[in-house]
């Protein structure tokens, strides 16, 4: 893709990389990392897939569908080898190849300049795209979908032979992360939509550099690979139960998480919309060849992105393997109409591809420096997660179950590996959904079951300091707080049971400094302490 030796070109290319490059390098610790880690090390070492949960004090023995095997042996094996620095190199790599791919298809068939369309709507939609690119399995859902697109692409070529790649892709999709599912749905529509295309419109409307022999291959091949694929769905350690649980896991609303929520018009997702209306402007009026898989899939994704924040990185990436080329013959047909143009003089092309070198040399520096206090590995915010609190409890050795804010349960489950949590990001791939209620209810400050989730059987509690729940367990019976900052507040159930906080008078109170800066990713699993 960057075979030209125009430095003005290659500038603007250098410029875009170095967007990407800092847009993946984004080292937050996702809420989930932790355990995600844990359970892959957990498979890589004993060779044992949990089929039940073992690690909470509410939920010990309930099934547990692990939807996400392969990644979080991934995200485990390379964590392994090179601790948190490991784990950013591997999401900054499938960050940029995902996108690379996706830019490439977006590319195919356009020359420079014409192009500078593909790679400009890349730097755009990379912003959003790496919305999505926190340490986690969903990323590997993104390379996954840009990966299908690319094989569906080369199908409808009329390469069908490789239509024959789908099924074992998506065995492998199936047991990495839930996507898959998605992948199937959009499969499916991209055979129906192909299907229909070919009876509906004339064969050389359809296919004008295809045969009518090959049109018809195409589509048949199409439907044995969406037979074979949603087949190949069932080959999972769970077999038919995991397919049934991610139905329903899907269709199970969430407000209390803010990815599932619709995407509203604010500047954090702007880059989003502005995706969302270049692809149907760019659909709408272009008068290159459009086919209506292409639109669907497309179409298709940009519903979800709207109802669900999660999928706008889905999205854009779809967006820019589908819509360049559409874009491009509307900036040709009326690049007429626009004023002036870049010069063609030699010295001025030279000049411009120095600033923009300069540009792409800031934005590297900016990568390394920006925001960062440990630029080459994942970090942990303070003022997101409560790491001055969990010292507080390893200091004074405090064990017992664990009430936990939920975004916490992981962090628990790798800090505190004596102190089993009430709760975690796993949700309901483990937990029954009566008592996920009951914590939301429990953190909302609102009476709860105790059939469901008993608080007497809690001995010490984790949560934020600002939380309705906390403070009417401080009002509850027994209960004490022992630690606050302005993140976090540690209480416990009955203080005269830690002979380590036998002797204190009221609760320590943090300063300032307890929510201030980055601490690295840990490099040792306490867990399988040796490497």
């Amino acid at each position: 893709m960057l075979r030209s030796k125009n430095p003005l070109i290659l500038a603007f290319c250098s410029v875009v990389l170095a967007l990407a490059l800092f847009q993946f390098s984004e080292n937050t610790a996702d809420p989930d990392l932790w355990g995600h880690i844990i359970f892959g090390q957990h498979h890589l070492k004993t060779g044992v897939l949990a089929q039940t949960e073992p690690y909470s004090w509410t939920a010990e023995g309930h099934p547990w569908i692990n939807h996400e095997v392969l990644s979080e042996a991934a995200l485990g094996a390379v964590h392994f080898w090179g601790g948190g620095s490991g784990v950013l190199l591997l999401k900054i790599f499938v960050g940029l190849l995902a996108f690379w791919i996706a830019l490439r298809v977006g590319a195919q068939g356009l020359q420079w300049p014409l192009r500078a369309v593909a790679w400009a709507f890349g730097a755009i939609a990379v912003v959003e795209i790496s919305f999505g690119f926190a340490a986690r399995p969903q990323i590997f859902t993104a390379l996954a979908m840009v990966v299908q697109l690319w094989l569906l692409r080369r199908v409808h070529a009329g390469k069908t032979s490789w239509s024959w790649l789908l099924p074992v892709f998506f065995v492998l999709w199936i047991n990495t992360h839930g996507g898959a599912l998605a992948g199937i749905v959009l499969l499916w529509l991209t055979t129906v939509a192909t299907t229909l295309h070919f009876l509906v419109c004339e064969k050389e409307k359809l296919s004008p550099w295809l045969d009518q022999s090959v049109t018809v291959k195409i589509v048949r091949s199409l439907w044995i690979a969406s037979f074979l694929s949603t087949g190949a769905l069932f080959l999972n350690p769970w077999g038919p139960g995991l397919v049934e649980w991610l139905i329903g896991s899907v269709l199970w609303l969430r407000p209390e998480i803010a990815e599932w929520n619709p995407t509203t018009l604010t500047w954090e997702h702007g880059t989003f919309f502005i995706v969302a209306f270049l692809t149907v402007f760019s659909f709408l009026f272009s008068k290159q060849k459009r086919s209506l898989w292409e639109m669907a899939f497309c179409g298709a994704l940009m519903v979800l992105a709207f109802r669900s924040v999660r999928h706008t990185p889905l999205f854009c990436l779809a967006a820019l393997a589908l819509a360049p080329r559409h874009l491009a013959d509307i900036v040709t047909r009326f690049s007429s109409s626009l004023p002036g143009g870049i010069s063609k003089e030699a010295g001025v092309q030279k000049a411009g591809a120095v600033m923009l070198f300069l540009l792409a040399g800031a934005i590297l520096v900016a990568t390394v420096r920006l925001h960062k206090e440990n630029p080459f590995t994942i970090e942990v915010p303070r003022k997101q997660y409560p790491v001055a609190a969990v010292q507080f409890i390893q200091k004074h050795a405090l064990k017992g179950n664990l009430l936990v804010f939920f975004d916490w349960g992981e962090m628990a489950l790798w800090e505190l590996p004596e102190c089993p949590p009430s709760i975690d990001g796993r949700l309901d791939t483990c937990y029954p959904r009566p008592l996920i209620s009951e914590h939301w209810k429990f953190f909302n400050g609102q009476p709860v079951d105790p059939n469901i989730l008993n608080l007497e059987k809690a001995d010490l509690a984790l949560l934020p300091s600002a939380l309705a729940g906390a403070f009417t367990l401080k009002g509850m019976p027994g209960w004490e707080a022992v630690y606050v900052d302005d993140l976090a507040v540690v209480l416990v159930r009955g203080k005269d049971r830690f002979p380590t906080l036998a002797e204190s008078k009221g609760p320590w109170m943090a300063d300032d400094a307890a929510i201030t800066g980055r601490v690295p990713f840990p490099e040792q699993n306490p867990r399988w302490p040796v490497k």
